[in-house]
């Protein structure tokens, strides 16, 4: 018997089905266990408005992916984000802001010719528009609590996908930054070891912070290509994140750093190039 038909056999999938499958997933359990304040129709119209703001892109910039399922993986997984972050007393804040989310990847771009993407993560930006500009609309980060047996889910489903796109670094880095600051708070506000100990595993195991790890400031095409310049960036936007938090007392810090650090990427690019990350790969 020839040695190729004996070979294994190597099955490529892209990454972002695992993203699409976890975040589903996380959905489906805020909807059963949590009661998330989302109804059917802001769902549908959400999932409905960033296929149909995707496709008229692509079909309109007749970009080769637009036939093909791959070219719709994105605005699915920012749907779902979307659905997960932000919050809304009508019907039409979240079909608009997926429409402006997913035009954003094609109006915002940056870098140098072999890492030009664009600038904001979807979901990030439409997280911010909701909490800035949007009226009705709120984030609901907190929704998730501190459920240890979600965070372990949390945890192994994001070290799946970060590892599969390999950007399991920026991950890390950041837990372990943000992890030590809120660490270095409790101690500076001499809290007795016990307490301090439980304040600091609910926070740094909250639901939404590991969300926040796994599936937001680790999406490859909006964070620096280069390795180095990824672990600068994870520990700034970490830092950045506790001082608008703890320092200056105003909430969503993590989601505000990082649409502040997301403009900062093409520069980071043009200073340590690398090539871009390509999903097909």
């Amino acid at each position: 018997m020839p040695l190729a038909a004996i070979a294994p056999i190597s099955i490529k999938v892209d990454a972002r089905w695992f993203q699409i499958a976890f975040l589903l997933s996380l959905l489906l359990f805020g909807a059963v266990a949590r009661e998330f304040s989302i109804t059917s129709a802001q769902l549908g119209l959400t999932f409905a408005a960033a296929l149909l703001t995707q496709a008229a892109w692509q079909w309109g910039l007749r970009l080769q992916t637009r036939a093909s399922w791959q070219g719709y993986l994105s605005a699915f997984v920012s749907a779902c984000g979307m659905s997960i972050l932000v919050r809304a007393d009508n019907l039409w804040v979240h079909p608009l802001l997926a429409c402006i989310a997913m035009s954003s990847k094609y109006l915002v771009r940056a870098g140098p010719p072999e890492s030009t993407s664009h600038v904001f993560n979807p979901a990030n930006l439409a997280a911010v528009l909701a909490l800035t500009a949007l009226p009705g609309a709120w984030l609901s980060p907190g929704q998730w609590g501190s459920d240890v047996l979600l965070a372990l889910w949390l945890i192994a489903l994001g070290g799946i996908v970060t590892h599969r796109i390999s950007r399991w670094d920026v991950s890390v880095v950041f837990l372990g930054t943000w992890g030590a600051l809120l660490a270095a708070r409790l101690a500076w506000l001499e809290y007795d070891w016990t307490v301090g100990h439980a304040i600091w595993l609910q926070q740094i195991s909250n639901g939404a912070t590991l969300l926040f790890a796994f599936f937001m400031i680790s999406d490859p095409m909006t964070i620096p290509q280069q390795a180095r310049a990824r672990m600068g960036y994870a520990i700034c936007i970490a830092v950045g994140a506790f001082v608008w938090q703890y320092l200056l007392f105003k909430p969503h810090g993590l989601i505000i750093a990082l649409a502040v650090g997301s403009l900062l990427v093409p520069l980071a690019n043009w200073r340590w190039r690398a090539q871009r990350f390509d999903w097909s790969r």
